[in-house]
């Protein structure tokens, strides 16, 4: 029984957690900055202290508008019309 809620829990954790890693790395793309550095600044908010600094740097970087036109990691998802001219 116990095993049966241990197995459902972590299928529900990594339902959750999985989908919100993609989303906080693709709005770091969006500001252009690499993925890794939200896996840096995860590892970083662990340390006491530090992890206050590091959870306001993420609410930043999430606040802040995305780079305008396409950047290294794509084209911009807010404009299709200038995607459409690659398409074309």
């Amino acid at each position: 029984m116990n095993t049966a809620f241990l197995i459902i829990g972590g299928l529900l954790i990594l339902a959750i957690f999985l989908p919100l890693i993609a989303l906080e790395v693709r709005r770091f793309h969006d500001r252009n900055i690499s993925g890794w550095w939200y896996l840096a600044l995860s590892i970083l908010g662990l340390i006491p202290y530090v992890g206050y600094v590091t959870g306001l740097v993420i609410f930043v970087i999430n606040l802040l508008p995305g780079t305008e036109g396409p950047n290294k990691f794509g084209a911009d998802p807010l404009r299709p019309e200038i995607r459409a001219e690659v398409f074309a």
